[in-house]
C-alpha cells in the first residue's frame, strides 16, 4: 500500500506541473504562470513612468475619407513616436466588406466594438483613450487630443514582452501602479498587424496595393478584456502571461502586440503599450 500512496503523489505532482505552460523568472523569483486563463503574480520589474495615448480608429477599405485619417495618423506618428500607440479597426459590412479576393480585414470582436461605440456614425471616426463622449473624424484636431493625455501624471505604467514556443506565442504584460486607483479595472490585449496590401476606396476612385497599417487582426482576451488582479494601491506591481496562437493569414514578422488597461464600468482607457510579436 505505501508504494501505490508513493506513486499517486508522484504522480498528482508531475500532473499539477504538466498543466504549467511555463517557468519563467522576475528578476530572481520563480514564478509559474498557469497560461491562458491569466493568472496574476507579484512583480519586482522595473516599469517605464510613461502616459501613453491610445488612438482607436474605425476604418474600412470602402470608406472613402480613411486614407486621409490614415495621413493624419502617420504624421502624429512621426510626431508623437512611442507615446501614442494605435490601432485600426476594420468593421462593419457597408465600409469594411473586401474587394475581390483581397483579405477581410475585419474581425467578429471587432465588428462588437464598431457596434458598441460607432453604430451609424460615419467613418472614419476615432476615439483618444476611448474617451467615448468624443468621438471625431481623425483628420483634425488630433494632436490636441493626444497631448491632453500624454501630458497627464501616469496611474498605471505598463510594459509588455513578447515570446514564442514554436507555434504558440506569448505576451507578458506587467502594470505598476504610480497611483491609488480604486476603480475595477481590465486588461485588453491586441494583436496589431502593419503593411497588408488592399484595395482602397479614395474620393471618387480605388487605389490598389495601398498599405494598410495599425490593423486588428485579433483581440486575444475577451472583447471587453479580462479583469485585472490588483489592490489598486500605489506602488503595486502586478504581473501576468497570456498564451496564444496568431492567426494563420498572418504575417508575424509584420504583426506587434498592444495591450490596455480600461476602467471596468465606463471601458475609458488609462494607459496602453505596446511590443514586437517575437
Amino acid at each position: 500500500m505505501k508504494k501505490i500512496r508513493i506513486f499517486s503523489l508522484l504522480a498528482a505532482v508531475a500532473l499539477m506541473f504538466a498543466a504549467c505552460d511555463k517557468i519563467e523568472e522576475d528578476n530572481g523569483k520563480f514564478v509559474i504562470f498557469a497560461g491562458a486563463n491569466g493568472n496574476w503574480y507579484d512583480s519586482d520589474a522595473d516599469i517605464p513612468n510613461v502616459q501613453r495615448a491610445f488612438i482607436e480608429k474605425y476604418t474600412g477599405v470602402r470608406c472613402v475619407n480613411c486614407p486621409d485619417a490614415d495621413e493624419a495618423i502617420h504624421r502624429a506618428s512621426e510626431k508623437y513616436g512611442d507615446a501614442i500607440v494605435v490601432a485600426a479597426i476594420h468593421a462593419n459590412n457597408n465600409f469594411g466588406r473586401p474587394f475581390g479576393k483581397d483579405p477581410d480585414l475585419r474581425t467578429e470582436k471587432g465588428n462588437i466594438w464598431f457596434d458598441e461605440f460607432i453604430g451609424s456614425t460615419g467613418l472614419p471616426a476615432a476615439m483618444v483613450n476611448r474617451n467615448t463622449a468624443d468621438l471625431f473624424t481623425p483628420t483634425s484636431g488630433l494632436d490636441d487630443r493626444i497631448e491632453a493625455i500624454i501630458n497627464q501624471e501616469s496611474k498605471i505604467n505598463m510594459l509588455i514582452t513578447s515570446g514564442n514556443d514554436e507555434d504558440n506565442y506569448y505576451a507578458i504584460i506587467r502594470l505598476g501602479f504610480a497611483q491609488n486607483v480604486t476603480e475595477d479595472l481590465t486588461l485588453t490585449l491586441l494583436v496589431i498587424e502593419d503593411k497588408i496590401y488592399t484595395t482602397q476606396s479614395h474620393g471618387e476612385r480605388e487605389i490598389e496595393n495601398y498599405e494598410q497599417n495599425h490593423v486588428l487582426r485579433d483581440i486575444v482576451t475577451d472583447a471587453w478584456g479580462i479583469d485585472v488582479d490588483a489592490d489598486g494601491k500605489q506602488g503595486t506591481k502586478r504581473m501576468v502571461r497570456l498564451n496564444f496562437k496568431l492567426r494563420s493569414e498572418c504575417v508575424p514578422a509584420n504583426c506587434h502586440l498592444v495591450a490596455f488597461v480600461s476602467n471596468k464600468a465606463t471601458r475609458q482607457i488609462i494607459n496602453s503599450c505596446e511590443c514586437e510579436l517575437l
